[in-house]
């Protein structure tokens, strides 16, 4: 088979199972006794086990194979969950994580794997018991209840015979549970199974060492089918005897699966039959861009049909287009939806995070997640993960103390750390809170200053959220030391970088002994926003709501100067002012000649600035399109869009005015 053809799909399988491990892992720690929990955990290790193994990642296979000895000894109970074997299998999985980087880039031959491999079979092989009695009767005795011995002898004819089939594998055998299959469907031709010790589910699910026993009724030698089994790769060897039913003990209840029974699917419900089908389906995401770009084509022409059936006043026209658009919206609803992603495909990765740093740091902490079922857009979810990581490295670095500092001024040892996610809107917003001692304001004055970012007469004028604020300044750390988990210099200038490409917005707030919080406002989708449509002179723009608080009407008279800048009074405070027309370079505006001024309030964090406009138009939903490599760069830019008449409306990003 073509490999390229099913890697995608295998690679997203195996990232779904290598988290899954990480958060039981992190379950098994705190619940060691939780059968459940190890349960999990095996059928999580087998399945990418599995997988690789027939995908021909040797490597990740023997990984996930070292440690599914190690977790069945623990699931028999011939080993104990220690911190010592969890810390083993964290570091198996991270092995895993290196190597699931490297398929497909091709670098999995030059990953080196013998060290975790003699690790783990180090605890395998000296930990190793003996058979348990209940081992062995599962695979020296299988016997029949009374129920079952009728059965068989109402199916035994002159020719047709019981057999007890016991087949060995290799004890290198990967991939027991499919071994198994191939055996039984290689018998199933040549008649009827009665019983497998194992049951059939155990076999599946590789719950037995490596051998198992059939009992089959079958008119073929019993020579034949041994020969028969003998060529299933991975067999050692097999031992076939006809036996009598009459002279096997009877077992009181039922063990194993007994599959006589006629199968009976035409009487069966329908709805029983279909209740195990998939209701979902794995879809590239590149669809998915190319199905949300042709329902933006759709929004776009909307817009067109839209303007001349405004034009024409034809009736049964507008009735269409009215109609076109309700469809329209259900359409852009459900594409979007499907595109849309649960924060917790980020979130799940946190808790490993601060467990391993916490450790190293020698710090405690509770780690508090919360909203992690909010949904964002795949786009912007594939993005996040690193400033969010980012801000937690911050947090549990220079925000929560250490076990002693916590105590000398009263708090509990162990800190706090919350992870927020909800929607608010067309927004979500995403917080990250510590109890730790807050940002030192003068030590980031006191930074700036030195590295010259400000001067003493310019820090004078500065508020606390301006100051605050210089730690988005490139390059800018308060670390005194270089450590695994910050002071390298790059800091939260990357982090704004990042969620504002993405149209979003990061805020600081602290209290001095008491935390931190970092709050990120995100669209909820990339491709089609929410916007308000202004006019300045001829020229038609787009501002994104999420940026415009309120819009209102101001009185040439009640505009003033302060400072060389226009201000006005709103809600009893003083709104600074800036006409558009300036920061756009537009000739021919004509608000300079109005007593009744349009101005759109934009805000950026606690700032606010009240932006003069010439008219305000409308709202409307608008498809961003990218402005590309040439002219993607200009500040206050943020993309542009096609309107109803074909015309081209730059959509601005105010942020940066505010």
């Amino acid at each position: 088979m073509e490999i390229s053809d099913y890697l995608r799909v295998f690679m997203d399988e195996c990232q779904e199972h290598l988290q899954s491990l990480n958060s039981a892992l992190l379950e098994l720690e705190s619940h060691p006794g939780n059968a459940e929990i190890l349960n999990s955990i095996f059928r999580s290790a087998h399945t990418v086990k599995g997988a690789s193994a027939t995908m021909g990642f040797n490597k990740m296979a023997s990984v996930t194979h070292a440690m599914e000895d190690i977790l069945g000894l623990l699931r028999r109970g011939d080993l104990e969950v220690t911190p010592e074997i969890i810390n083993l299998l964290f570091d198996a999985v991270d092995v895993l994580e290196v190597l699931a980087r490297g398929i497909p880039e091709g670098r999995e031959a030059d990953i080196e794997i013998t060290g975790i491999l003699q690790r783990l079979k180090e605890y395998s092989s000296s930990e190793q018991k003996t058979p348990t009695a209940k081992d062995r009767r599962r695979k020296l005795d299988l016997r029949y209840t009374k129920e079952e011995k009728e059965q068989i002898k109402e199916r035994l004819t002159e020719t047709k015979k019981l057999y007890h089939i016991h087949v060995f594998l290799k004890e290198d055998c990967l991939l027991k549970g499919a071994r198994a299959f191939m055996i039984l469907r290689e018998v199933e031709n040549m008649g009827e199974i009665a019983k497998t010790i194992p049951s059939a589910k155990e076999l599946e699910d590789e719950q037995f060492r490596f051998d198992f026993i059939i009992g089959l009724l079958s008119e073929e030698p019993v020579e034949k089918v041994v020969a028969a089994i003998e060529k299933v790769l991975d067999v050692e060897k097999v031992e076939g005897t006809a036996v009598s039913i009459d002279e096997i003990p009877d077992e009181r209840r039922g063990y194993g699966d007994f599959v006589l029974q006629e199968k009976k699917e035409a009487d069966e419900p329908a709805q029983s039959r279909l209740g195990t089908t998939s209701l979902t389906v794995r879809v590239d995401i590149r669809k998915l861009d190319e199905l949300m770009n042709l329902v933006a084509e759709l929004v776009i022409n909307r817009g067109r049909l839209e303007q001349i059936s405004s034009e024409l006043q034809n009736r049964e026209l507008e009735e269409s287009v009215e109609t076109l658009n309700r469809l329209l919206l259900r359409l852009q609803d459900d594409v979007l939806q499907t595109r849309m992603v649960a924060v917790e495909h980020v979130f799940s990765r946190f808790p490993r995070l601060v467990r391993d740093l916490t450790r190293r740091a020698g710090k405690q902490v509770d780690l508090v997640i919360t909203g992690a079922d909010t949904e964002l857009d795949r786009t912007v979810i594939d993005e996040i993960g690193d400033p969010l990581v980012h801000i937690i490295r911050n947090a549990l670095d220079h925000g929560i103390e250490a076990p002693e500092e916590r105590r000398a001024v009263g708090k509990p040892e162990t800190g706090r750390l919350e992870v927020n996610a909800y929607q608010a809107g067309n927004q979500v917003i995403i917080t990250v809170s510590d109890d730790g001692k807050g940002i030192d304001r003068e030590k980031v004055a006191r930074v700036a200053l030195n590295k010259g970012y400000i001067t003493e007469e310019k820090l004078a004028e500065m508020s606390e959220e301006e100051i605050i604020n210089l730690l988005f300044l490139p390059g800018f750390s308060t670390s005194e030391k270089v450590t695994d988990v910050s002071g390298r210099g790059v800091g939260m200038d990357v982090v704004r970088e990042r969620i504002t490409a993405l149209g979003g917005t990061v805020r600081v707030t602290s209290q001095r002994g008491e935390g931190t919080t970092v709050t990120i406002q995100l669209p909820l989708t990339l491709a089609i926003i929410q916007t308000l449509m202004i006019e300045v002179g001829s020229e038609i723009y787009a501002i994104p709501t999420t940026l415009v608080e309120q819009t209102i009407s101001v009185n040439r008279n009640e505009i003033h100067r302060l400072h060389q800048q226009e201000v006005t009074t709103w809600r009893g405070e003083v709104l600074p002012l800036v006409r558009l027309q300036d920061v756009l370079e537009v000739e021919d505006a004509k608000n300079l000649e109005y007593d009744e001024l349009d101005v759109v309030i934009v805000r950026n964090g606690e700032r606010r600035l009240g932006c003069v406009v010439d008219t305000l138009l409308r709202p409307q939903d608008v498809v961003i399109k990218s402005l590309g490599d040439y002219l993607g760069s200009i500040p206050g830019i943020a993309g542009a869009t096609i309107l109803g008449d074909g015309r081209v409306a730059l959509i601005l990003d105010l942020r940066n005015v505010a």
